[in-house]
């Protein structure tokens, strides 16, 4: 986000310069769906809403509720302190660094000639 965006406004050349809006839906909802793979949740929305894209959000097992749309727009809009890492360690996701993959011993089925 911020290689893309500086405190609401877009970086020119950067991956937000076209189509912010679905782009920032589309880092919301892909969000939402980290926390909801991590922990659980359920998505919900009303269809009457005319900001329904905006307002959408995720029922957690606990039964608290976030929007991790409006998340995505306010970090975009305020920069690095809403931070997307800190938000999703306040919700309990384990932001630790993945592991370094393994390397793994190639095994020969067929002989070179």
């Amino acid at each position: 986000m911020s290689d893309h965006s500086d405190e609401g406004t877009v970086v020119q050349g950067g991956l937000l310069t076209e189509d912010l809006g679905a782009r920032l839906f589309a880092l919301g909802c892909y969000l939402g769906e980290t926390v909801r793979y991590a922990i659980g949740g359920s998505w919900e929305a009303e269809d009457d809403d005319p900001q329904g894209e905006i307002n959408i959000r995720l029922r957690l097992p606990d039964g608290s509720v976030v929007w991790p749309v409006q998340r995505v727009m306010k970090r975009f809009r305020n920069g690095p302190e809403d931070s997307i890492v800190g938000y999703a360690a306040a919700l309990g996701l384990n932001m630790s660094p993945q592991p370094a993959a393994t390397t793994k011993r190639r095994v020969r089925l067929f002989r070179r000639r």
